[in-house]
């Protein structure tokens, strides 16, 4: 989907409107906009005139008692005004119409009347009489109504209520529909799933004119600041191993470290279709706009030999702010850092290796739909160092993970559906080493490595993998252990083979990594002289190679 720029701007100066007038009675229709200053928003409500009302001033209504915190409860008030159409709410029957609250009347935008009585409390505030309108004079009748906000419960007897709903974590970029939903009995209908889509592109280019894609800025308001930085250990296991044969005791250890680094802001906007009466959404879409840099360094340190797993490590976790359409759609995001290594040994190692990537302009969209992923990826320079036992056959792998991911908490239709969409990053660095038995090595002065005496091969490779996910069942939009891979890049840092033809033909190369990683006989002291480490490796890779 192509926008002009003329088009682009013109939608943003529709959408930073608020799609919602307070003066303006809403009969059939409704609209209500976020109004606070951690994002914008715009949600629409529509049905048939008996099913959806208003008991706001602008209907003629004046609120006499009402809890402005509380969402389920009894209220008293008065018709002041019938020109304005208070009879509007008695259509088939005030019970079981939605109505449009005024801001300091209850928690939430609407809610479904369930009973309505003369109320036996018939005073009124001079306040309010002053403005009582009336033609003959008469005194108006102070009205009881129930108010109930769990949608799930009700007794749908006034018609269905279709929903459409927009949000966004900029202020004013969604205070109007980008697509204006349809109207009318139209709105009820099914088959209208492109909505979603198009409402989501719209907003996304918006997003992007607002900020400017790729512009990496802290200081615009909308775009959350995501920052993490952090030296922490993957795996530290210590032994220690008594002489055996020929090997003398000595402590042992491996050790697996990461220097994690991100840097960036966060911007996201989601659409929703559906019914609020009854409490279903068939169309749901989010989409996420990211800048980012993440940068590491992977150090290993080993002396004993065997398999390294960590598992999966939480690091750091963080909320973002959310969207709430009260008892409609709430969004809670987190931003969070894992990591994960793995490691297969049988020499002396040490190692250290850059994890370095800028992303810009990232816009993921999920579920996917007609709407393209967009966005850059580009790898930073990296430093490697790589020192091994040159007296030792070696076949080691080793394979570290940085992922910060965003995890959206959604919550809908009164807490009906829960479900947490997770978007994650997945940066990760990977070794492949083979080297042969009586190989000398020393450090060359040019930064090229290893001299010709070394026998074997080095091979690293960096990445970055975005997969989407969902914990539970979404209504029928997305199932519970949803996984969707949303965008992939693979690079090769550095491949050199040193020596002998017969030491090249020795590596094993890529394809052995999967099964060496899986062994799970974790580490044991060796059972053979490993040697001190030598120099094979250590000079910067450029990332624009």
């Amino acid at each position: 989907m192509v926008f002009s720029p003329l088009l682009v701007a013109a939608l943003f100066s529709v959408a930073a409107k608020a799609a919602n007038d307070w003066s303006q009675p809403c009969f059939g229709e409704c609209n209500w906009d976020i109004t606070s200053g951690s994002g914008s928003g715009t949600v629409r409500i529509t049905g048939p005139q008996a099913a959806v009302s208003d008991i706001t001033n602008a209907a003629g209504w004046a609120i006499l008692d009402c809890d402005a915190n509380t969402a389920d409860q009894d209220i008293r008030l008065v018709c002041q005004d019938p020109s304005k159409g208070c009879d509007h709410v008695y259509n088939n029957n005030a019970a079981g119409t939605l109505v449009r609250l005024p801001k300091d009347c209850g928690s939430t935008p609407f809610a479904l009347v369930t009973r309505e009585w003369t109320h036996q409390d018939q005073s009124i505030p001079a306040t309010v009489q002053s403005k009582i309108s009336r033609r003959d004079g008469s005194q108006p009748v102070v009205k009881g109504m129930s108010l109930a906000t769990n949608f799930a419960d009700a007794n749908v007897t006034n018609g269905n209520v279709a929903l459409f709903l927009m949000g966004s974590s900029i202020p004013g970029a969604a205070g109007n529909f980008t697509v204006e939903p349809p109207t009318g009995a139209s709105a009820t209908k099914r088959g209208l799933g492109s909505w979603v889509d198009e409402s989501l592109g719209a907003l996304a280019k918006v997003h992007a004119n607002f900020l400017g894609i790729g512009d990496f800025n802290k200081n615009i308001t909308g775009t959350s600041p995501i920052n993490f930085s952090k030296d922490f250990p993957l795996f530290d296991k210590q032994i220690s191993c008594p002489q055996q044969g020929n090997v003398p005791a000595f402590s042992g250890e491996a050790k697996v470290d990461l220097n994690g680094n991100v840097d960036g802001t966060v911007n996201y906007g989601v659409a929703a279709k559906g019914s609020i009466l009854p409490p279903s959404l068939d169309e749901f879409g989010l989409f996420v706009g990211l800048d980012a840099t993440i940068t590491g360094t992977l150090g290993i340190d080993a002396t004993l030999t065997g398999s390294i797993s960590s598992g999966k490590i939480p690091l750091f976790s963080v909320g973002i702010p959310e969207l709430d359409f009260p008892k409609i759609l709430s969004i809670g995001p987190t931003f969070n850092v894992d990591a994960e290594a793995t490691a297969s040994l049988d020499a002396n190692l040490d190692m250290d290796v850059d994890l370095a990537y800028d992303v810009k302009g990232l816009q993921l969209f999920f579920p996917p739909g007609s709407n393209s992923q967009a966005g850059t990826y580009t790898p930073g320079d990296s430093n490697i160092k790589l020192s091994v036992s040159p007296n030792v056959t070696s076949h080691g792998q080793v394979a570290a993970h940085l992922i910060p991911s965003l995890n959206f908490g959604i919550s809908a239709l009164g807490g009906k559906t829960q479900a947490t969409v997770d978007l994650a990053l997945d940066a990760d660095a990977a070794l492949d080493l083979s080297l042969t038995a009586g190989a000398e090595a020393s450090t060359s002065t040019s930064g090229n490595g290893a001299s010709a005496e070394v026998g074997g091969c080095v091979d690293i490779t960096s990445g970055l993998n975005v997969n989407a996910g969902a914990n539970a069942d979404f209504f029928s939009i997305f199932k519970k252990d949803t996984s969707v891979p949303l965008f992939q890049k693979n690079f090769d840092l550095f491949k050199k083979c040193f020596g002998s033809s017969t030491a090249r033909r020795a590596y094993t190369g890529r394809a052995a990594r999967a099964a060496l990683l899986s062994r799970d006989d974790g580490v044991s002291c060796p059972t053979s002289l490993l040697g001190t480490a030598e120099s094979v490796v250590e000079q910067q890779v450029s990332g624009s190679r």
